[in-house]
């Protein structure tokens, strides 16, 4: 019985600009999107009936999740009458600003290709996953990448050092529609400097690459979610620059190298938050 093995990581935006809304109901971005090794496990193995599980007993494993979505999208390109039995082993937190519910259904659309041998491209692949969620493409494709449109035109940037990260969840969720309902409600908003966060990306410039850092979502989440703040100045006293990923409400500080385990140790000691030290990867499409 064959068995398929994918690794979904995890991402964070290093910019996030929201440019404005469309009227399909979504709402234009420009981001910098970055892998990070922070991982759910997806196993795919051969069955005779479709099953999709979850290590997280309270994650729906019905058509509302994305990697179910995956798995009907990829169905009628099936040559045979096999199914598959789907087991995602999740690390990620759920509802994050990490993506990683997109990550779970690319890993299910990367493991489908090859168990079925579809032979569909990776083009043809974010076409579909493109059709299931704003950040499948990138999560496909993964590494160093600006994304425009909703975040589905993506561009790639020059990988940057596996410099470390560090995470703090503070154990409540942000779902994205909130966020950006958020946002329709305020008719003014801060502006972010993509192009100077990229333009940092470039020559690998640690400290201009934190100084220019930035996400709408911020100033929006953080007065209606107070913990989001928290976790902002807890980081902050460490004497880093954090920042809200995607719609929240994870909060991310690139690290010094140097530091990596002076802050290691810090953030463990917060038992009332969730906290996790990994690093920027070069990859994110499922390669180790």
């Amino acid at each position: 019985m064959t068995e398929i093995t994918e690794i979904g990581y995890g991402k964070i935006n290093l910019a996030l600009a929201i440019t404005g809304c469309r009227e399909d109901g979504y709402h234009n971005i420009d981001t910098i999107f970055q892998s990070i090794g922070l991982y759910d496990t997806v196993t795919l193995t051969e069955a005779e009936e479709f099953q999709l599980t979850c290590s997280v007993e309270s994650l729906p494993c019905d058509e509302t999740n994305l990697a179910y979505r995956a798995w009907k999208a990829l169905c009628p390109y099936k040559k045979d009458n096999h199914q598959v039995a789907i087991h995602i082993e999740k690390r990620i937190p759920i509802a994050a600003g990490l993506a990683g519910g997109s990550t779970d259904c690319a890993a299910v659309l990367r493991g489908l290709n090859r168990l079925w041998n579809l032979s569909l491209s990776q083009e043809e692949l974010c076409r579909i996953g493109a059709k299931l969620g704003a950040d499948v493409p990138f999560c496909l494709c993964g590494g160093t990448m600006r994304g425009t449109g909703i975040g589905e035109r993506l561009r790639v940037l020059s990988p940057l050092p596996p410099w470390p990260v560090a995470l703090v969840h503070p154990r409540v969720a942000v779902e994205t529609k909130r966020a950006y309902a958020l946002f329709d409600g305020h008719k003014e908003h801060g502006t972010i400097d993509v192009d100077a966060v990229e333009a940092a990306i470039e020559k690998d410039d640690f400290e201009a690459l934190t100084d220019a850092m930035g996400n709408t979502f911020e100033e929006l989440v953080m007065p209606d979610v107070p913990q989001v703040a928290q976790c902002r100045d807890r980081l902050a006293s460490l004497g880093l620059q954090p920042l809200m990923a995607g719609s929240g409400p994870t909060v991310f500080a690139l690290v010094p190298p140097t530091r990596e385990e002076e802050v290691r140790r810090q953030v463990m000691t917060w038992a009332d938050v969730d906290t996790y030290m990994t690093t920027i990867v070069k990859r994110g499409d499922g390669e180790r």
